[in-house]
């Protein structure tokens, strides 16, 4: 009995561990296409297409959101998804959340 207990102890700080990184990207892509869709609307652009790049997305990330990312910066892949949400507005405002829980499972099965 002290097996089984000890299984479903470690069964579930799996599952939870997995969850938390889960909500962890998550939460970084969203933060990532907020400073991404500042960048759009507030930043310059070459004719049709905005200006923004992946290391502004980074940097523009990092800027406003350094505290909670606690000095983990942005990776490229992270931002790239940020900046393809912001590029493309209509899938965005679909569905707010099922976009972002997308892109945070191709990123940790990567």
């Amino acid at each position: 009995m002290t097996a089984t207990r000890a299984t479903d102890a470690h069964r579930r700080e799996d599952r939870n561990r997995r969850r938390r990184e889960q909500r962890r990207i998550e939460g970084r892509l969203r933060m990532a296409r907020h400073a991404a869709s500042e960048l759009i609307t507030y930043g310059p652009w070459n004719g049709d297409e905005p200006a923004a790049t992946v290391q502004d997305v980074i940097c523009q990330t990092d800027a406003m959101y350094g505290g909670y990312l606690k000095n983990i910066p942005l990776t490229e892949a992270e931002a790239d998804i940020a900046l393809g949400f912001a590029k493309n507005l209509a899938a965005s405002f679909e569905d707010d959340q099922r976009p972002v829980r997308e892109a945070a499972r191709r990123l940790l099965a990567a």
